[in-house]
This record gives structure tokens, sequence and C-alpha cells, in this order.
């Protein structure tokens, strides 16, 4: 397989929701407020009401997301994105997400698998594309960097 660099996007975090701990693990739901996404063929914001991740902390500390966010292009396309991802929340990463600090890319697994689909003929190119993403969490965004799978 080969990886192409697709976009990076930010997902500015509006309120967090703590559910509480349930069988399944720890409930979370991030409520998010917009961001934005750019790439060598698309550039737009994430619409503010359209995205949400839920994250759900193991009792070993892994995460699991499960990710919905609407896309609009710069020229008025919509896609919808859908990913599930792998977030390991250890002791140093857990405060510094609380502090507001944030880290690098690498510092911690955090990874997912984006899917797309639209009807902008523009963009059909999309439904036929999985992409894998790294993340991070700075303050109160979260951003990732996706890279297409090539055949």
């Amino acid at each position: 397989m080969k990886l192409e660099f697709l976009l990076s996007f930010d997902s500015h975090v509006k309120e967090i929701q703590k559910i509480g701990k349930s069988p399944k693990g720890e409930k979370y739901i991030y409520v998010v407020t917009g961001g934005t996404f750019e790439g060598p063929r698309l550039k737009g914001r994430i619409l503010d009401g359209s995205a949400v991740d839920w994250m759900t902390i193991h009792e070993d500390g892994l995460c699991t997301l499960d990710v919905r966010k609407t896309f609009e292009t710069d020229d008025g396309a919509l896609i919808y994105v859908t990913y599930q991802g792998l977030y390991e929340m250890d002791d140093a990463i857990m405060e510094k997400v609380k502090v507001g600090e944030g880290y690098e890319f690498g510092d911690t697994l955090f990874q997912a698998q984006l899917q797309f689909e639209t009807g902008d003929e523009r963009y059909a190119w999309l439904n036929r594309t999985l992409a894998v993403a790294e993340g991070r969490e700075t303050g109160q965004k979260v951003e990732y960097k996706a890279y297409a799978l090539l055949n």
C-alpha cells in the first residue's frame, strides 16, 4: 500500500459531555463547533453543529473513537465524513489535555480510519477514497493529518 497526503483538519471543541462509566467503558461526547480542512484537492470548513465525537475510554486506557462530521468545501460541496479510531490516554497525555497544553503528533497512539460520502460530482473521487489519519489535541482543538490509501 502507498499513502498520499490528503488533507489536514481541525475540530474546535465547544464542550465535553461526560456520560460516565458504563459496562462498555467511560463515555464522553465531544461537541464540535466547527473547524477547517485543507489539502491539495479540497479546502473548506467543518459545519458548526454537524460534528460530534463519541469516545469510550476502556479499563486499560485505550479509547475508541466514533466520529461524524460534515465538511463544506470553499466551492459549496457537502461531504459527509465518518471515522473510527484508537486513542491511548496514558497519565502523561491526560495531564497535558487537562491543563490545555496539548501534545505533538506521535506522542501517543491516536489514529483513525476515514471514509467519505458526497453527491457532488466534483468530489465523487472521495466516495472511493479510504484514508488513515493521526491526531493530536492542542488545547480546545483536535487536529488530524489524513493520508489516502492508494492502490
